[in-house]
Formats: C-alpha cells, sequence, structure tokens
C-alpha cells in the first residue's frame, strides 16, 4: 500500500506580497472614495436635522405670534445673551353688537362701553373648540376689548380692558332676534328670518374704557414667552403663567411658568422690529442660528402682526 501524502501547504513569499499589494490597493480606494463620500453623506444629514430643528423652532414662534392679540408682543433683546419675546396668543373672537346693527336692541343683547356691562352678543359664533366645549361658568378664559397700546399687561379690575381672572364666563346660544336657543349659526325660523348666535355673560359687571375701531372682542387664556439663552444654546417656550406687568428678558423667564425646550444647539439668535416699540411697529423679523459638529445653519422668518383694533 502506498503511504499518505500530507497535502497541507503554506502561502508562498509571492503570494503573500501580491494579497498586501491588492490589499494596498482596495485600502487606498476606499479612503480615496468611499470615505469622502461617507463623510460628506454624515455632513449632510447633519446640516439637514440643523434645519429642520431651527425651522420648526422658529415658525412655532411664528405662529404665536400672528395670533397674538393686537399689541401684547414685547420684547427684550441683548446682543451676544439672547432675546425674550413675550405674547398673549388668542384663543377665539367676534364683533360684539352695538345698538345700530339689525337685530341688535337692548342690554342684554348690545356691549356697553364706558359703563358697566355683564352680557351681551357676538354676531355670529366663536368657533374655537378649546372655547366654545368649555364648562361654564369658566374663569379659564378673559375678554379683551379696545386694547390700543398693550394696556392689558398693567390693567386690573373694572374700567379695565381685559376682565379680571376672577370673573367668571358663560357662553350660550341665543336667537338672534330675541330669546330662545338653537344651534349656533342656523336660522331660527323666525319672521324676519333671524339665525342663532352666541351671547356672554360676565359674573361681575365689567367697564371697557374704549371700544374696538373694528368692533372686536378676544378670548384669551395666558402669555406665552419664547426665550433664547445663548450661553445654554437653548430656545425656550414658556407659558400658563400669570399676566404680568414685568416684561421676562433673556436672563429672567416668567414666574410660575411652565417651560418647554423648543430646540437646542442655539449658537446665534437676534429679534429685530420695525421701529423700537413692535406694537406700533406690527412687524417682526426673527433669525436663529443652530450648529452641530463644525456645521451652522441660519434661519430667517418675518412675520406681520395685526394690530388693528
Amino acid at each position: 500500500m502506498r503511504a499518505a501524502v500530507n497535502m497541507h501547504r503554506g502561502f508562498t513569499l509571492i503570494e503573500m506580497v501580491v494579497a498586501i499589494i491588492v490589499l494596498g490597493i482596495v485600502g487606498i480606494t476606499f479612503g480615496l472614495f468611499i470615505v469622502p463620500a461617507m463623510t460628506a453623506n454624515q455632513a449632510v444629514e447633519r446640516r439637514a436635522a440643523l434645519v429642520d430643528s431651527a425651522e420648526i423652532a422658529v415658525r412655532r414662534m411664528a405662529r404665536d405670534i400672528r395670533i397674538a392679540l393686537p399689541n401684547s408682543v414685547r420684547v427684550s433683546y441683548v446682543p451676544g445673551t439672547g432675546f425674550a419675546i413675550e405674547m398673549i396668543p388668542t384663543i377665539d373672537g367676534g364683533r360684539y353688537c352695538l345698538g345700530s346693527d339689525a337685530n341688535c336692541a337692548g342690554a342684554a343683547q348690545i356691549l356697553a362701553i364706558g359703563s358697566s356691562d355683564t352680557d351681551f352678543d357676538i354676531l355670529g359664533c366663536f368657533h374655537n373648540a378649546t372655547f366654545t366645549g368649555a364648562t361654564f361658568p369658566s374663569t379659564a378664559f378673559r375678554l379683551v376689548v379696545g386694547d390700543s397700546s398693550g394696556a392689558v399687561y398693567t390693567a386690573a379690575g373694572t374700567n379695565a380692558v381685559v376682565t379680571p381672572a376672577s370673573t367668571s364666563i358663560t357662553l350660550s346660544t341665543v336667537n338672534g332676534g330675541g330669546a330662545g336657543s338653537g344651534a349656533c349659526g342656523t336660522s331660527s325660523g323666525a319672521t324676519p328670518p333671524t339665525s342663532y348666535r352666541h351671547h356672554i355673560a360676565l359674573s361681575a359687571g365689567q367697564t371697557f374704557p374704549a371700544g374696538s375701531s373694528r368692533r372686536r372682542v378676544f378670548i384669551i387664556q395666558t402669555p406665552v414667552t419664547y426665550i433664547c439663552n445663548i450661553a445654554g444654546k437653548t430656545l425656550t417656550r414658556y407659558y400658563n403663567y400669570s399676566i404680568s406687568a414685568t416684561a421676562p428678558t433673556p436672563t429672567s423667564p416668567p414666574a410660575g411658568a411652565t417651560s418647554a425646550l423648543v430646540t437646542d444647539k442655539v449658537s446665534a439668535c437676534t429679534v429685530t422690529t420695525a421701529t423700537a416699540d413692535v406694537q406700533t411697529g406690527g412687524y417682526v423679523k426673527l433669525s436663529l442660528s443652530v450648529s452641530n459638529a463644525g456645521e451652522t445653519v441660519q434661519l430667517n422668518h418675518e412675520t406681520q402682526l395685526d394690530n388693528s383694533q
């Protein structure tokens, strides 16, 4: 019988040199083409994430500014430190009844300006479910009429542009031509035809010192403040706090507020208005820069305010 032959063999020197050369070529190719492509892709992803976070932040601020109570936006900006923008978002609004309107007659339907009043109708219906779907009487809402200068922050009690926090509001639906109730906005079937509209009743008399040029009554709850803190690299939204005469600053958030982080990685932020007083300017320009791993994105956003009464 023939003896078994040992078939185990190793690599020759030439084979090892060839393998090293091939691996070197592959490594160089990977380094020259694949790694830069991967790095560029990661940079694009970082920039996209930064743009997304900055855009959401400025749009969130702009939305609250646009629905703010006329003349309620207050701005505090300290270069190199950040800004504080305070406003009072409106929940709903309507046009109140005057004696010159058709189907508006009597103390229960007409809003008295300059004297105490406890109830009145609006021309039509409120639509925001936060307000219309509330349980009444409610002290969660306040009424504002005729605030042309931001007096909502300083006025208190009667003879003021805003009802006190202690005054409860009751919302009901009445016939536009008299008593009775039905679905707001539907026809009452009366002759001449009228429609059902909303009626507001207050638990205490309110004296609004001046009327609105557009006869508007606004429903509000609590203020909202955005604070950009460059040192902390954050943009934070503060809400659910009481109206105060003292305006927040970049280093002094509103007392008792609930806070929510809007975005982090903030490297710079500015706010400018058409004039020194945004209440009369009706224009806000926001600028926000966010940075991460050497990438920086700056977004500018302009917002127009409706400060007409």
